[in-house]
């Protein structure tokens, strides 16, 4: 939807918030605010921002992240809210280097790092950038812009003192379910018709009986938790497919699951298990936002690859999305077949690395970003 549609909201207040008392002090305004927000992702929650900053926050003599939680009020009501870390590099006001980036930093638990607003409010939160890259005094800072490509390009546009060094889009797929399965299914194209015709004919072919297993909230997915870290780990171990590295092998990851799970944030988590006589060997994680299921990380025992058993779990979860009276099913980022298959929509969402638009700065910048490239592509290239 185009910026143009809404009305400019006059005088907003603004407010920076930089304390863990400021932010838990936001807890009730903004759950209210994503009341009043549709299609709500998971990564917007104030439980799941609150939990990341828990986890993935850092802080030692040399290295320091700072809240910077961006808040806009209209009448005294929360209508927009955008969280940033403000990560110094040297000593703090004597920095050598500054990063300003949404939360959800981390290898890619966070998905989409976007404001949560009412839709009226969006260009004004994303001024808050034009304001912060005046704050700098000494060293370099490098902002993280994100958000869909038509706002983030509306906003460097209208807001010069903030330049772009490298862009990154962000493909999201959007299943609509307006219709029923048996309907949705006749207007898939025909290469998803036989595979879905071969997943189903093979297992029949086999004797094997599949079933969907739903687990929702704490106690029953943590019950399986193990089963879906097993089985997601064995996902990053196939060859002759898409790649996916194991998001959990690492510990704090995990403990990020854990943390959500003992949080409010529980009873929107859920795992989707796939059984074959009793067994089971595909599962998904997954979010109910609402009337919209968010589609998370996945796994599957590769001994059972022949069936296609992925494709299997997701047309099983179609079709209980159906029944739930669901209205969307959001397949989550990253252009890939496993997505596309199914005819979704597409939302382009974009991320600009910026700095303060100045020739010094916009020179170390693009030197920095090569620095980190050289160094990305040599660990990449060690761990071959």
């Amino acid at each position: 939807m185009s910026y143009q549609n809404f009305p400019l909201m006059l005088n907003p207040e603004k407010f920076v918030l930089t304390t863990e008392a400021g932010f838990d002090a936001l807890a009730a305004s903004w759950r209210q605010l994503e009341t009043q927000v549709a299609h709500l992702l998971p990564f917007q929650t104030f439980d799941w921002n609150r939990v990341w900053w828990t986890v993935f926050s850092d802080s030692s003599w040399f290295h320091k992240d700072e809240l910077a939680i961006c808040t806009l009020y209209q009448d005294q009501q929360l209508v927009a809210v955008m969280p940033l870390t403000n990560t110094h590099v040297g000593f703090h006001n004597l920095f050598i280097y500054r990063y300003v980036r949404p939360f959800g930093a981390d290898p890619n638990l966070t998905e989409i790092r976007i404001p949560l607003t009412l839709p009226a409010y969006t260009e004004t939160i994303l001024q808050q950038w034009e304001d912060l890259s005046k704050q700098e005094t000494f060293g370099l800072t490098e902002f993280q812009v994100i958000h869909t490509r038509e706002h983030a390009a509306h906003f460097l546009a209208t807001n010069t003192a903030v330049h772009p060094l490298e862009t990154r889009d962000i493909p999201n797929f959007i299943l609509h379910l307006d219709t029923d399965w048996s309907s949705f299914k006749t207007g898939l194209k025909r290469n998803i018709k036989e595979s879905l015709r071969h997943c189903y004919n093979s297992l029949t072919r086999d004797n094997l009986q599949a079933r969907l297993q739903v687990w929702r909230g704490n106690a029953e997915v943590r019950q399986n938790l193990d089963a879906f870290y097993a089985l997601h780990n064995a996902r990053a171990t196939a060859t002759g497919t898409v790649e996916h590295p194991d998001y959990f092998a690492d510990d704090k990851h995990r403990s990020f699951i854990m943390a959500l799970l003992d949080s409010p944030f529980a009873s929107r988590i859920m795992l989707f298990g796939l059984e074959l006589d009793g067994k089971t060997v595909a599962m998904r994680m997954a979010f109910a936002m609402g009337d919209e299921l968010y589609l998370y990380y996945s796994g599957y025992d590769l001994h059972y690859a022949k069936y296609s058993i992925m494709t299997t779990l997701q047309a099983e979860i179609i079709q209980w999305a159906f029944t739930q009276g669901l209205k969307r099913i959001n397949l989550s980022v990253g252009d890939d077949v496993s997505k596309t298959r199914w005819g979704p929509d597409v939302t382009h969402y974009v991320e600009y690395q910026c700095v303060k638009n100045n020739p010094w700065r916009r020179n170390l910048g693009k030197n920095i970003l090569k620095m980190r490239k050289l160094r990305k592509s040599w660990s990449v290239g060690k761990q071959e």
